[in-house]
């Protein structure tokens, strides 16, 4: 276990990084909560070689193969919780620019709303954010966290997935890991995070937007009791999906699975 500088900080968010290192674990969201629940502080970062029960959005399995990158970023943020979904863009950004200057050809990278890093379209790596709260043993206030659980396929990548997988080396990447990913990974979220904190959404957005893929294209978004039709035109100002409906009108997704193309039958 490896641990840095555990001097509580919201503005610097280096300054309360540590990174706790496991050979495996169920699941790193999952580790991160009993982290906080036993504890611990605003900035740890758990990594796993191994997950034997990864897990996506929405309770999907999430295939955790050793070689792969599975981390989980723990954090308590004073910002408003109902900002927090933002985070996702934040550590998005981080995750296409940790192996953008690893691959070739990193023209094909792209990010999809709302959690999905591509590489010539197909998902290289993937972001599950769980907000949870905490009571101290003694304690009588409550403590919110968020969990931000970041896979990368670096090795290998599942297959017979609703959409195709990638990973680094299968696009050229010779020289590579996990730990390497890793290390690049913290420096930009860390950069990304501190400058959410102090200068808000509007420039991680905008960058989100300029790596953003198929915006203007037609998309299918799954929602809980309906699928709506429409063309994607980006985010607004808080993160959400704007979908151009048939008959003009825009309508705002907060959460929802989209698709550039039609989903399978029965999928």
């Amino acid at each position: 276990m490896s641990t840095k500088r555990t001097k509580p900080a919201q503005t610097h968010l280096l300054e309360s990084y540590h990174l706790l290192s496991y050979e495996s674990v169920d699941s790193t969201n999952e580790e991160a909560k009993r982290l906080a629940a036993a504890g611990g502080g605003h900035g740890a970062v758990i990594w796993a070689k191994k997950q034997s029960a990864g897990r996506g959005r929405s309770g999907r399995q999430w295939v955790s193969q050793e070689g792969n990158l599975f981390v989980t970023l723990l954090l308590s943020p004073e910002a408003p919780q109902a900002q927090w979904p933002q985070l996702s863009f934040v550590a998005a950004l981080a995750a296409l620019e940790s192996v953008k200057p690893l691959l070739p050809n990193p023209e094909g990278l792209a990010l999809k709303w709302p959690n999905d890093l591509l590489f010539n379209g197909k998902k290289l790596g993937g972001i599950l954010l769980e907000s949870f709260i905490t009571l101290p043993a003694g304690g009588t206030q409550p403590k919110s966290w968020v969990a931000i659980g970041i896979g990368i396929n670096v090795e290998s990548a599942p297959t017979g997935t609703e959409l195709p997988a990638t990973y680094l080396q299968g696009e050229g990447v010779e020289i590579v890991s996990a730990k390497i990913v890793l290390s690049r990974l913290i420096h930009h979220f860390i950069e990304a995070y501190d400058r959410w904190v102090n200068k808000g959404f509007a420039s991680i957005r905008k960058e989100w937007l300029e790596a953003s893929y198929g915006i203007g294209q037609p998309i299918s978004a799954r929602l809980p009791n309906e699928t709506l039709i429409g063309i994607f035109d980006g985010v607004d100002a808080q993160g959400h999906c704007q979908l151009v409906l048939q008959d003009g009108s825009i309508r705002s997704l907060s959460a929802g699975d989209v698709f550039f193309a039609p989903p399978k039958e029965g999928a």
